[in-house]
């Protein structure tokens, strides 16, 4: 069974196709602001996920998965 061995998380901005999105409270983006997160393992095995998060956040979703892979490591990827 493998077990996971690191977790990376990495900030990507995406720029929108249309220049911005508006919602209400005049509020307006540019860019959506992803998150990329790899998770390996100790067999070599390894999967890739995405993550969205709202730019005016005070904690990214990386800081959170930094905190949390913490607790992942040597755990089963298939059992989360």
């Amino acid at each position: 069974m493998p077990r996971i061995t690191r977790i990376q998380a990495f900030q990507v901005d995406l720029p929108l196709h249309e220049g911005s999105y508006k919602w209400s409270g005049g509020k307006s983006v540019e860019v959506f602001d992803s998150t990329i997160v790899r998770v390996e393992t100790d067999e070599g095995v390894y999967g890739w996920g995405e993550a969205y998060t709202q730019s005016d956040r005070d904690t990214s979703v990386a800081a959170h998965i930094d905190q949390l892979s913490r607790h992942l490591e040597g755990r089963s990827p298939f059992n989360i």
